[in-house]
């Protein structure tokens, strides 16, 4: 490669500094060479890159993802993570700018591509899946920087002592003391992840166009179930439900006249009982217009059909009001398609209303560092 001038390589070969001093050597040998001819690495012991853009993917071997540009760019230090986050990412409803599996780092690092994904226009929201830093100090001085303007999210392997000595074995890293990495990590502005599924639901609340500008979250739910559980999950989470003013409930009260069941609560949460699918849309779009005049966000749970129509009006309302609305679906097996409509427009989506809460309450966090900041 450095003789035929290529600029840069992907090593998917394992084999190298994660084995010991032999594999070292190998990947210390490869380097000078490439180094010579000014050949840059990606790996080794990695999966390499998919960038949908240029229909260029080195990591999917058989997918259903297509070539769909989106704004979320991830780098992992492990082939499985990476693979996964892009398959079940697509499948919600995500779209990437770029992915790179990157393995032991020997050349290329994460700090080299978290600098490189903060200036690339295409790229809103950075994930990262860490093992270890080669430079730590770099890592979360980039990271402080980039932060206000975008968000960073990252879940970090090898936390315990076991998963410690594992990352050697798997990537050749050093994961360091994790009380110290988790305070880096806040004192950044970084948004942390504790799993694959939890790193999936951040990426998909911060591909909203809008971020809460406060704490007051308007609950809205067809179920009883889902106000109770939804403000004991806020109140643990430091999320706020202000009771609405007693226009906004006679408003809520008259929209609901003869659709709804005059007894629920209208005060926030707002309960909207159990609903025909038509109206369900329609009255959810009017119910959270009234309350978004009252808090910074919605955060509903609803039984409507999750189609192009009901996604739109959602859409329009958030940029009408530059508030975010965070969805839950009353029943996710059977409204994926819709689910992953809604993502694709900038309102987030979730499988339960547990999950849409936590991802409100890290965008209310996130926003209030940026404030701050």
């Amino acid at each position: 490669c450095t003789h035929k001038g290529i600029k840069f390589a992907v090593v998917h070969s394992a084999g190298f500094s994660e084995l010991g001093d032999e594999g070292k050597e190998l990947e210390n040998e490869m380097l000078q060479v490439a180094r010579q001819g000014g050949t840059r690495i990606v790996g080794p012991n990695c999966m390499g890159l998919y960038s949908p853009k240029v229909a260029l993917n080195t990591i999917l071997v058989e997918s259903e993802v297509k070539n769909e540009p989106g704004s979320v760019a991830f780098v992992g230090q492990s082939g499985n993570i990476s693979e996964n986050f892009i398959c079940r990412g697509y499948e919600l409803g995500l779209r990437f700018s770029k992915v790179v599996s990157i393995g032991n780092q020997s050349d290329l690092t994460i700090e080299d591509l978290l600098e490189y994904f903060a200036a690339d226009p295409e790229t809103k929201v950075i994930a990262l899946y860490i093992e270890g830093l080669k430079r730590g100090r770099d890592f979360f001085e980039l990271a402080k920087q980039i932060s206000p303007r975008k968000p960073i999210i990252v879940w970090k392997g090898g936390k315990t002592d076991t998963g410690n000595r594992l990352t050697t074995t798997h990537t050749a890293s050093l994961s360091g003391n994790n009380a110290v990495f988790e305070a880096a990590l806040k004192q950044s502005g970084i948004v942390s992840a504790s799993n694959i599924e939890e790193m999936l639901d951040l990426a998909i609340g911060f591909t909203s166009p809008i971020l809460p500008a406060g704490n007051r979250i308007g609950l809205i739910a067809e179920a009883g179930s889902g106000i109770v559980t939804g403000a004991d999950i806020s109140e643990e989470l430091g999320l706020t439900i202000p009771a609405l003013s007693a226009e906004a409930q006679k408003e809520i009260a008259d929209t609901l006249e003869g659709e709804a069941m005059p007894s629920l609560t209208r005060q926030n949460p707002v309960d909207l009982g159990w609903l025909d699918y038509e109206p369900s849309s329609r009255l959810f779009v009017e119910c959270s217009r009234i309350m978004l005049k009252e808090v910074d966000a919605i955060v509903g749970l609803s039984y409507a059909h999750l189609n192009e129509d009901f996604v739109a009006r959602l859409a329009s309302l958030r940029d009408e009001t530059k508030k975010p609305i965070l969805l839950t679906a009353g029943l996710p097996s059977i409204e994926k398609q819709g689910m992953n409509l809604l993502v694709r427009s900038g309102i987030p989506a979730f499988t339960i209303l547990q999950r849409a809460l936590k991802v409100s309450a890290a965008m209310v966090r996130y926003s209030d560092n940026r404030q701050q900041g």
